[in-house]
Protein backbone atom coordinates (compact mmCIF):
# COMPACT_ATOMS: atom_id res chain seq x y z
CA UNK A 1 0.00 0.00 0.00
CA UNK A 2 1.18 3.34 -1.00
CA UNK A 3 1.03 6.40 1.25
CA UNK A 4 -1.23 9.07 0.17
CA UNK A 5 -0.30 13.04 0.52
CA UNK A 6 -2.73 15.28 1.89
CA UNK A 7 -4.57 17.00 -1.31
CA UNK A 8 -3.04 20.45 -0.80
CA UNK A 9 0.66 18.75 -0.54
CA UNK A 10 0.23 17.11 -3.79
CA UNK A 11 -1.19 20.44 -5.82
CA UNK A 12 1.79 22.29 -4.30
CA UNK A 13 4.01 19.43 -5.64
CA UNK A 14 2.43 19.33 -8.98
CA UNK A 15 2.48 23.43 -9.20
CA UNK A 16 6.86 23.68 -8.46
CA UNK A 17 6.98 20.68 -11.31
CA UNK A 18 5.52 22.56 -13.44
CA UNK A 19 8.01 25.68 -12.78
CA UNK A 20 10.82 23.62 -12.65
CA UNK A 21 12.24 25.41 -16.02
CA UNK A 22 11.41 29.05 -14.74
CA UNK A 23 13.52 31.61 -14.80
CA UNK A 24 14.99 32.86 -11.52
CA UNK A 25 14.77 36.38 -12.64
CA UNK A 26 11.51 38.55 -13.13
CA UNK A 27 11.20 41.38 -15.19
CA UNK A 28 9.59 43.78 -12.87
CA UNK A 29 7.71 46.54 -15.75
CA UNK A 30 7.68 50.21 -13.49
CA UNK A 31 3.99 51.82 -13.23
CA UNK A 32 4.08 55.20 -16.05
CA UNK A 33 1.99 57.92 -15.98
CA UNK A 34 0.77 59.13 -19.32
CA UNK A 35 0.95 63.05 -20.61
CA UNK A 36 -1.39 64.02 -23.64
CA UNK A 37 -0.73 67.47 -25.20
CA UNK A 38 -1.94 69.24 -28.17
CA UNK A 39 0.35 71.16 -29.82
CA UNK A 40 -0.93 74.38 -32.01
CA UNK A 41 0.41 77.71 -32.86
CA UNK A 42 2.58 79.11 -29.88
CA UNK A 43 0.16 77.15 -27.44
CA UNK A 44 0.67 73.46 -25.29
CA UNK A 45 -1.94 72.53 -24.11
CA UNK A 46 -1.95 72.25 -21.35
CA UNK A 47 -0.15 74.52 -20.42
CA UNK A 48 0.54 73.06 -16.70
CA UNK A 49 0.36 69.94 -15.86
CA UNK A 50 1.16 67.98 -12.35
CA UNK A 51 2.05 64.28 -12.54
CA UNK A 52 3.32 61.92 -10.20
CA UNK A 53 7.45 61.03 -9.83
CA UNK A 54 8.56 57.97 -12.15
CA UNK A 55 8.53 57.37 -15.45
CA UNK A 56 6.07 59.40 -17.96
CA UNK A 57 4.45 58.78 -21.30
CA UNK A 58 4.15 62.07 -23.10
CA UNK A 59 1.74 61.71 -26.03
CA UNK A 60 2.39 64.57 -28.60
CA UNK A 61 -0.57 65.54 -31.20
CA UNK A 62 0.16 68.68 -33.53
CA UNK A 63 -2.69 70.36 -34.37
CA UNK A 64 -1.69 73.68 -35.87
CA UNK A 65 -1.02 74.36 -39.39
CA UNK A 66 2.89 74.70 -38.40
CA UNK A 67 5.64 72.22 -37.73
CA UNK A 68 6.46 71.39 -33.80
CA UNK A 69 8.42 69.64 -31.67
CA UNK A 70 8.42 69.41 -27.61
CA UNK A 71 11.58 68.86 -25.84
CA UNK A 72 10.99 67.55 -21.77
CA UNK A 73 13.54 70.07 -19.72
CA UNK A 74 14.36 70.04 -15.51
CA UNK A 75 13.95 74.06 -14.93
CA UNK A 76 11.83 77.14 -15.98
CA UNK A 77 11.75 79.65 -18.44
CA UNK A 78 13.87 82.16 -16.02
CA UNK A 79 16.30 79.90 -15.61
CA UNK A 80 19.72 80.45 -17.46
CA UNK A 81 20.09 76.34 -16.75
CA UNK A 82 18.05 73.81 -18.62
CA UNK A 83 18.68 70.21 -18.88
CA UNK A 84 17.02 68.63 -21.77
CA UNK A 85 15.96 65.19 -20.39
CA UNK A 86 13.47 64.04 -23.27
CA UNK A 87 12.55 64.93 -27.55
CA UNK A 88 9.81 64.64 -29.37
CA UNK A 89 11.44 65.16 -32.79
CA UNK A 90 9.83 67.67 -35.60
CA UNK A 91 6.20 66.76 -35.97
CA UNK A 92 4.36 67.86 -39.53
CA UNK A 93 0.46 69.40 -39.14
CA UNK A 94 -1.86 66.10 -37.83
CA UNK A 95 0.99 63.93 -36.85
CA UNK A 96 1.31 62.57 -33.00
CA UNK A 97 4.39 61.35 -31.80
CA UNK A 98 5.07 59.33 -27.92
CA UNK A 99 8.57 59.03 -25.81
CA UNK A 100 8.74 57.38 -22.31
CA UNK A 101 10.67 59.44 -20.04
CA UNK A 102 13.19 57.85 -17.71
CA UNK A 103 12.11 58.07 -13.61
CA UNK A 104 11.56 61.55 -12.84
CA UNK A 105 12.39 62.88 -9.65
CA UNK A 106 10.27 65.31 -7.94
CA UNK A 107 10.89 69.38 -8.96
CA UNK A 108 9.99 71.42 -11.84
CA UNK A 109 10.07 70.81 -15.66
CA UNK A 110 9.15 72.55 -18.69
CA UNK A 111 7.84 71.39 -22.00
CA UNK A 112 8.76 74.03 -24.95
CA UNK A 113 8.89 73.60 -28.81
CA UNK A 114 12.76 74.63 -29.55
CA UNK A 115 11.49 75.05 -34.26
CA UNK A 116 12.80 78.45 -34.61
CA UNK A 117 11.08 81.31 -31.80
CA UNK A 118 8.17 79.27 -30.79
CA UNK A 119 9.25 78.65 -27.58
CA UNK A 120 9.65 82.98 -26.79
CA UNK A 121 5.88 83.38 -28.50
CA UNK A 122 4.69 81.21 -25.54
CA UNK A 123 5.12 77.46 -26.95
CA UNK A 124 5.85 76.24 -23.69
CA UNK A 125 3.92 74.49 -20.26
CA UNK A 126 5.40 74.09 -17.02
CA UNK A 127 5.25 70.47 -15.11
CA UNK A 128 5.31 69.82 -11.64
CA UNK A 129 6.52 66.13 -10.70
CA UNK A 130 5.26 65.63 -7.05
Amino acid sequence: MRPRLPASAAIAALLLAGCAGCATTHTVRLPEHQLDLTLSEYRIVPAAASVPAGRLRILARNRGILTHNVELERGSLDSTERTVLATIHTLLPGASEAITTGPLRPGQYLLVSTIDDQTTLGMSAALIVR
